[in-house]
């Protein structure tokens, strides 16, 4: 059973998200707060989340975001120093499900109302004084400021390994991107994510005369055209981790005679 956040009505958000315009993060944090009169809580499916909950998930978010020099401006390092580390608070304690998370106005409601000076600080202005709306009102999941780190902990989370989150270490926010974009295809089975991964992982180590973002970006392709005819759910971890490497190769071979 999951844990219920609030769902932020789509007028509050439109006002929220318009007001947040041309003020920096430490404006921000005077208007974060753990509850709305604007937000509500799905009927059934599991236990609400409390204020005192919310109130702690905030402070703890906010530990994480001071360690990456907050409110200062974090180097390219200290951002995913701070993605890596708030994908696996997220995952290990908000006790969201899939279904839950899966829900857009939940993360409206954490990035503009419980953090969104923390988000702000995470994806500034623009040039204009505007802030990008995927970012927070969840219109796109796998670019909201929160969601997509859940969702990269989801995936990657795995419970057999010394360190179940070792694999949101394994590639850069670009990479990562790359896969978690195509949640209809690749990242919708979580152990081909942790493949992928995991061969990328490899190839670093081993060394390779062809770029590892070369092979990432052509093997994914490859694996898309797989995934029209194979049901890629049957297949265990090691067959996975197989077919991975085997169109990695083939990546590697078709790209060296370019």
């Amino acid at each position: 059973m999951s844990t219920l956040y609030p769902r932020l009505l789509p007028n509050e958000m439109e006002r929220l998200f318009s007001a947040m315009h041309g003020r920096d993060p430490q404006s921000l944090r005077s208007d974060a707060s753990v509850s709305s009169a604007h937000a509500v809580f799905a009927a059934t499916g599991g236990t609400r989340v409390s204020k005192d909950e919310l109130q702690l998930l905030a402070a703890e978010l906010e530990k994480l975001a001071a360690a990456s020099r907050y409110p200062s401006a974090p180097t390219v390092v200290e951002r995913n120093e701070f993605d890596r580390s708030v994908a696996k608070l997220l995952h290990q304690r908000s006790g969201m499900t899939p279904g839950e998370a899966s829900q857009r106005q939940v993360w409206a409601f954490l990035a503009l109302v419980l953090v969104p000076h923390l988000c702000a600080w995470r994806f500034p202005m623009k040039e204009d004084g505007t802030y990008v709306t995927d970012r927070f009102k969840g219109t796109d999941l796998t670019r909201h400021a929160l969601a997509r780190l859940w969702s990269r902990a989801y995936v990657l989370h795995d419970p057999s390994a010394a360190d179940p989150y070792a694999l949101l270490s394994g590639m850069g926010e670009a990479d990562l991107d790359q896969i978690m974009s195509r949640r209809r295809s690749l990242a919708a089975t979580p152990a081909l994510v942790r493949a992928v991964v995991r061969a990328h992982v490899e190839d670093g180590e081993t060394g390779s005369d062809v770029p590892a973002r070369d092979v990432l970006r052509d093997s994914l392709q490859r694996l898309l055209r797989l995934t029209a005819f194979l049901n890629l759910d049957w297949f265990s971890d090691e067959q996975l981790l197989g077919l991975v490497r085997e169109q990695r190769e083939e990546s590697r071979k078709h790209l060296a005679v370019r």
